[in-house]
Order: structure tokens, then sequence, then C-alpha cells
């Protein structure tokens, strides 16, 4: 597309190995189109690559003797209960689906495969990235379907949200590191295209409301 960027910035969590990398943009895309486009590859692609090792992960660990499954890593109930869609797979696939696994004290540790904790804390991570508020990955991506002024609306309703749902979680907050960070590195808009007065086409519109409702099942914890 012929955008310019910054060099990333890796951005801290204290819960995950980093929270996102944030980079600004040096030139101006040529359209709402070109930004979609830029905003949407690299993360859905890492949210993809993420959702397959965590299950391909998640079947290894099921095959693993009980001998060697004591010296996997672990991941506490309390951390895998942070998300919805996460912690239902690992108790689908671990615990049949009765909710043997998150029912349990959330200090108890889960051994994991090293891949199924790669898969599950990137598929985290990405989903930050896609969450459309200010200039992330799915800012950019909102401001292109809603244009500007619907997308500042936008990105404050699901800012408020977030910070709302957070009040609730206990344990491992990931979603209040994540608005605190936010605040501070990436809660202005990108700047403007050369052309913003074509929207993207509807495909594309689809496909960003698709990923935000699987960002909602991936970051809200699992009551």
């Amino acid at each position: 597309k012929g955008i310019k960027m910054t060099p990333p910035t890796i951005l801290p969590s204290q819960a995950l190995p980093y929270l996102s990398f944030q980079n600004r943009l040096k030139t101006s895309p040529k359209d709402y189109t070109d930004l979609y486009d830029f905003a949407f590859a690299g993360p859905v692609t890492g949210l993809t690559v993420s959702f397959i090792a965590l299950l391909f992960g998640l079947q290894l660990t099921t095959e693993v003797d009980q001998s060697v499954a004591q010296l996997l890593p672990s991941l506490p109930v309390g951390f895998i209960t942070q998300s919805t869609l996460g912690g239902t797979i690992v108790d689908l696939l671990l615990g049949g689906g009765d909710g043997i696994l998150i029912n349990q004290d959330p200090s108890t540790q889960i051994p994991l495969h090293p891949i199924a904790i790669g898969g599950f804390l990137g598929m985290i991570i990405h989903a930050f990235d896609l969450v459309p508020i200010g200039s992330t990955d799915g800012g950019r991506m909102s401001q292109a379907v809603l244009g500007r002024v619907w997308h500042l609306t936008f990105s404050s309703l699901v800012f408020t949200v977030l910070f709302l749902t957070s009040l609730f979680s206990d344990g491992f907050n990931l979603l209040l590191g994540f608005l605190f960070i936010y605040s501070f590195t990436q809660r202005d808009m990108e700047i403007p295209c050369k052309n913003e007065i074509d929207r993207v086409e509807l495909p594309r519109a689809v496909a960003a409301f698709v990923s935000w409702v699987l960002v909602a099942l991936i970051l809200c914890p699992l009551s």
C-alpha cells in the first residue's frame, strides 16, 4: 500500500509477555480501504495463527502422560477465565465442557503444553490490537468503516463498556491494564486519509464487526 510507519514500540503488560506494538503512520493512506486493509491484515492473521496454536497445543496436552504433565508449564484458572472464548475452549477440550476446570479455585494451576500457552496468550494480545478505540488497528478499522466522527463516538462507547467490565473482573485484570496503557499511548485518532469521502465496501464492514464480536468473546471474563 506504500504506507510508511514509525518503528514499532513495545507496550508493556504486567500479566502478558507484552501488550502490543505501537506504531504511527508517517504517510497518509490513499483512502479508507487502504487504511482498513493495512489495519486488518496483521492482527487477524496473528489471531488465526494463535487460535490454531491453542487448539493444537491443547490436543498435545491431552496426549501427554501424567508423569510428564507434571513438568509442563501451567496457567492459573483465574488467568484462563479472563477470556470467555479461551476459557471455554480449554474447559471443553481438557475438562469435557462440564465446567470442571473453570469452577476450580482461581489459584489452581492447569498444566498446558507450551504451544497451547503461546496460542492462548497470542489470542489475547492480538484481540487487544483489534479493540476499536483510538489508533489501535481496530481503531483504524473503525475509522475506515464509520468515518472520523462516528468512530470517535463508537470508540468512546467501547472504552466505557470495557472500563465498566473491568470493574467486575477479579484477579488478573487484563482489561484495566490495557485501558491504562492505552490512555497514554493510543487514544488519538489516526492521521487523515487523502480521500475520506469514499467508505469501505460492505464485505469489509461486515468482517470488521465480526472481528469485534470475536474480540468481545476473547476479552470479556468468563463468569
